[in-house]
């Protein structure tokens, strides 16, 4: 049984799981706006939603009906069915012998190793749910005022012209959240600190904004605007409805590779604490390559997104 200060150790697939969902899990913000499936296998289908509930051809009236009498019996439209296959992208690190030999040495670059692939890993399932997204995603009936660069735009008009598009009769949907590349939620803020209205109106109507290292709380629309770094580009603005998500994140993990759920440090209130999260997709392996000693470490994830809510995500330029 290696020590836990050997490099045996910290190879091994448990411990590398933890330290990548370590670095990982304050990266996964656009996992918020998927329902996650764990698949039993890389083939699956899903069921998206071509029609509103009040469009359904199958609507019915409710009936008048005796007490204690049978009511008429309805059937539902239950969408349209997709399939898909999970796709597996990764990268490997290789750690030279001479390194691995040296056990503080070796130690170092298997750790550098789990920080730089679980950031890696977290920034390629972001992309891939935003990709998917805008991709699926609605086109809203809006024109916004002018870039938010300009003098003359007005953003939160523009956002109370977004919200507005996101009710649609038949459906649940609201705006919970909007996506903005950096530029231009940086612009956003400009615009909420400099603005001149007055008290009354700012508090009575408006709302006081409340501005976060990466969020903007918008209280007239109910929603944050949320900055993203990249999988946005600037002037384009992706809308969501948080609690109805508008696509599904599809993944499956090889118990070979990979465990259902991993165990690993976070904060949480300012104190260190261990939690159990599901493993979305994240795989492992090492090996050690024949003729060189040196150390091979493979990393990857295997998932796919598939949109289906259509109009629960609104996609647009023109800010």
């Amino acid at each position: 049984m290696p020590l836990e200060g050997t490099t045996d150790f910290w190879l091994k697939q448990g411990t590398a799981l933890r330290l990548l969902y370590e670095v990982a899990e304050p990266y996964l913000w656009a996992t918020k706006f998927v329902r996650p499936i764990k698949d039993d296998q890389d083939a699956f289908t899903y069921r998206y939603q071509d029609t509103s509930k009040s469009a359904d051809p199958k609507k019915k009236q409710p009936a008048h009906a005796m007490i204690g009498g049978d009511f008429p019996e309805i059937d539902l439209s239950r969408g349209k069915v997709g399939s898909g296959i999970t796709e597996a992208r990764g990268f490997q690190v290789r750690i030279k012998r001479s390194a691995i030999r040296n056990q503080p040495k070796g130690i170092d670059e298997i750790n550098r190793a789990y920080k730089a692939a679980g950031f890696w890993l977290a920034d390629y399932i972001n992309t891939s749910i935003i990709t998917a997204i805008t991709a699926g995603a609605t086109t809203p009936t809006w024109t916004p005022t002018a870039v938010w660069s300009d003098g003359s735009a007005t953003p939160v008009d523009d956002l109370i012209r977004l919200e507005a598009c996101m009710e649609r009769e038949g459906y649940p949907y609201a705006l919970t959240d909007v996506l903005v590349e950096k530029t231009n939620w940086y612009e956003l803020k400009g615009y909420l600190t400099s603005v001149d209205i007055s008290d009354a109106k700012q508090r009575g109507l408006y709302g006081v904004p409340v501005i976060g290292k990466d969020t903007i709380r918008v209280p007239v629309v109910d929603a944050d605007v949320l900055k993203c770094k990249s999988g946005l580009t600037e002037g384009y603005v992706l809308g969501l409805d948080r609690n109805n998500p508008a696509a599904e994140y599809h993944y499956y993990v090889d118990n070979k590779f990979g465990t259902a759920q991993v165990q690993y440090e976070t904060i949480i209130d300012g104190k260190r604490q261990m939690v159990t999260a599901d493993n979305l997709g994240v795989q492992f392996e090492t090996y050690e390559e024949q003729g060189t000693h040196d150390q091979i470490l493979r990393f990857w994830v295997e998932n796919k997104v598939a949109v289906t809510e259509p109009y629960a995500a609104l996609y647009d330029n023109g800010i």
